[in-house]
């Protein structure tokens, strides 16, 4: 049996689906391997490749696979959607099919993890929609009528990122300071992420914060705050929730006027629309409110549709 294998490369984490050949529908018991985060602008090119050659062979010792049946692998990797990243990745990929003694007639797909979670997120009868994505960091892209791909955002979380994990995060860190000076509400916030931080005291973020270099990771994981306090119905945080949710849909807003029709499928991927529902409820009315299109639940996630585009043509 031949497989293909669909990897979504985050900032934090990396799947990896090994899809047999010939059953390009998504499993039920799925084959799936997983390992830290491979955006390669967060941890360099030659960092990422190690950890993606890692992952591979974790994935063929678990499922007892030999390099010979793999005849196709699909990169769809955050921080990845420039021609000059592409090719810098092409040969990191190059490399790791050597180092696996994969056949030099295995196919490959290297793109942005955007690209590969629209692939996976439209059923396979749909070629036409737009999906967000709120992770570590976000962005938006859709595929039109024409085949034409359209994006939005992917700026990173220097300039970017707004509606992400790592927004979110920033926005708590900020609120909480507030509170701690008086200048905003009291929050539930400051005891959920000072416990996660193992700090005493709101001033200790000071150096936490700032005392050293943080991976973007480290700070999007505060997000996790952020939705607990929402659920126990603090004010503070339900307000970052809808804001995030607006600047979703602002990407929506961009794509959808590059000839959208009103009936488009509009989906959503990303830890932050799987775990808040303040955050997903609010951008689903604001969707339907502006009529930017329907809203439908991901058909599958992302390494899947990373899996689809490295499928060899016959």
């Amino acid at each position: 049996m031949n497989y293909v294998i669909g990897i979504d490369g985050g900032g934090t984490k990396t799947t990896c689906l090994f899809l047999e050949a010939d059953h390009y529908t998504y499993p039920e018991q799925p084959k799936v391997v997983q390992g830290p985060g491979t955006n390669p602008h967060q941890i360099g090119f030659d960092e990422a490749g190690k950890r993606l050659k890692a992952l591979i062979e974790k994935g063929l010792q678990t499922f007892n696979l030999d390099s010979a049946q793999i005849i196709g692998v699909g990169f769809g990797l955050a921080g990845i959607g420039r021609p000059e990243d592409e090719q810098e990745m092409n040969k990191i990929v190059q490399d790791i099919f050597l180092g696996l003694s994969f056949s030099e007639n295995c196919n490959s797909f290297i793109g942005s993890d955007s690209l590969a979670a629209l692939k996976g997120a439209l059923s396979p009868q749909k070629e036409v929609g737009i999906l967000v994505i709120s992770g570590t960091g976000s962005n938006a892209v859709g595929v039109n009528r024409d085949g034409s791909t359209h994006k939005c955002g992917g700026w990173g979380h220097l300039i970017g990122d707004e509606g992400s994990g790592y927004h979110l995060s920033l926005k708590a860190l900020s609120c909480i300071a507030k509170a701690a000076d008086g200048r905003g509400e009291e929050t539930l916030l400051t005891r959920l992420v000072l416990e996660k931080l193992n700090l005493y005291n709101p001033e200790d973020l000071v150096r936490y914060i700032y005392g050293r270099t943080h991976e973007k990771h480290e700070i999007a994981k505060l997000a996790t705050c952020v939705i607990e306090a929402s659920e126990r119905q603090d004010e503070v945080a339900v307000m970052i929730l809808q804001e995030a949710a607006y600047e979703l849909v602002l990407h929506v807003e961009s794509i959808a006027r590059r000839g959208f029709e009103r009936d488009t499928a509009i989906t959503a991927a990303g830890s932050i629309f799987k775990h808040s529902k303040v955050l997903k409820q609010h951008f689903i009315q604001q969707i339907e409110t502006k009529g930017l299109g329907v809203y439908r639940e991901p058909y599958a996630p992302p390494e899947f549709g990373a899996a689809m585009l490295a499928i060899p043509e016959n």
